[in-house]
C-alpha cells in the first residue's frame, strides 16, 4: 500500500485534528504521522497578534512539505496566512465543525452576567474588540498555551473568563460549561472551525477525495475577503460564510471603536467573485470614513 507521511504540530488539539484526516486517508494509504514543532509552539510568551499573519503555526510544516519530509500537512485553516510559501497549497478541507466562539467563565456566568470590570483572557484582537463593543467595562489580559493550559489558568483564578473556539472543545471532547456566543454579534475569524489539508502543488489528488465541497466554498469566500481586506491577526475582523444553497456572508470589522458590517446572500456559482467585490466596497468604507 502507498505510504503517506502526515505532518502536524504536537498539541492535543493538533493531533485530534490530524487523526480526523488520517482516518480518511487510511481508506487508501498506509499513513505515518510526523510531529513537527512550529514557531508559535516555541515562542509562547508573545500574543498571537504580534506575529502579524506570519503563519507562526504553519510555516515550519510548509517548509517540511517543500523539502519532501512530509507529504501532507494538517492545520486549523484559520492559522494559515493568505499567502502560502511557493510550492504549497491547500488541497482539501474537512466538513466544518462549529465556527462559534465559546465564552468560558470561572463561575459559569454568561457574557451578560459576568461582574463589571471582569478580566477576560484572550490574545485575539478580534475577540477583544467584539467583547469591548458589547461590554465596554471589561478588561483584557493576554493568554497563550493549549486549551488545557488556558482552562487551568482560568481555574487558578488568573482570569474571570476566557474565550475559545467551540470547535476545539468539541474535538478534544472536553466536558466544560460554556456559553456559545451568537455569530451575528461575534462574527468568527475567517475559516474558524475548518481543518485544512495542505500538499505540494501537483500532489492535490492525494487528498482531493476527502474534500467537503460546501465547506470548501465557504472557506474560499472567507479567504478572498481576508485577502482583499489585507488583514490578518493584527486587525479586528470577523469573516464568516455559510453555504446552504445560497452563500450567506457576514463581515464585521472594528476600527477605532467603530463597527463596519456586511450581511449578504451570494450565489453559490459566483460566491467568490461577489465576495471580492463586497470586500472592496467595505475596505473603501473603512479607510475613507
Amino acid at each position: 500500500m502507498f505510504k503517506v507521511v502526515v505532518g502536524t504540530r504536537g498539541s492535543k488539539l493538533a493531533l485530534a485534528q490530524t487523526e480526523r484526516v488520517v482516518e480518511r486517508l487510511r481508506e487508501r494509504y498506509d499513513v505515518e504521522i510526523k510531529i513537527i514543532k512550529s514557531t508559535g509552539d516555541i515562542m509562547k510568551d508573545k500574543p498571537l497578534y504580534e506575529f502579524k499573519g506570519s503563519g507562526a503555526f504553519v510555516r515550519t510544516l510548509e517548509h517540511a512539505l517543500v523539502r519532501g519530509e512530509i507529504d501532507v500537512a494538517v492545520h486549523s485553516y484559520k492559522d494559515i496566512p493568505s499567502k502560502m510559501i511557493k510550492g504549497v497549497k491547500v488541497s482539501a478541507v474537512l466538513e466544518r465543525d462549529s465556527p462559534f466562539d465559546a465564552f468560558v467563565s470561572k463561575d459559569g456566568s454568561t457574557i451578560d452576567e459576568i461582574e463589571r470590570n471582569a478580566v477576560i483572557g484572550t490574545s485575539s484582537l478580534r475577540r477583544r474588540a467584539q467583547l469591548s463593543l458589547y461590554r465596554p467595562d471589561l478588561t483584557f489580559e493576554n493568554i497563550r498555551g493549549n486549551v488545557d493550559t488556558r482552562l487551568r489558568k482560568l481555574k487558578e483564578g488568573l482570569y474571570d473568563a476566557i474565550v475559545l473556539a467551540e470547535a476545539g472543545l468539541i474535538r478534544l471532547g472536553l466536558d466544560v460549561k460554556y456559553q456559545r456566543l451568537p455569530i451575528e454579534r461575534f462574527v468568527p475569524s475567517a475559516n474558524q472551525g475548518i481543518i485544512a489539508v495542505q500538499t505540494r502543488e501537483g500532489d492535490e489528488d492525494l487528498v482531493r477525495f476527502i474534500n467537503h465541497k460546501d465547506t470548501w466554498i465557504s472557506a474560499e469566500v472567507e479567504r478572498v475577503v481576508m485577502k482583499e481586506l489585507g488583514i490578518g491577526c493584527a486587525i479586528p475582523a470577523g469573516i464568516y460564510a455559510e453555504c446552504r444553497g445560497k452563500v450567506r456572508l457576514l463581515i464585521q470589522v472594528i476600527r477605532d471603536g467603530r463597527e463596519f458590517r456586511v450581511d449578504e446572500k451570494l450565489s453559490r456559482e459566483r460566491a467568490v467573485e461577489e465576495a471580492r467585490e463586497i470586500a472592496k466596497n467595505i475596505k473603501s468604507e473603512i479607510y475613507n470614513y
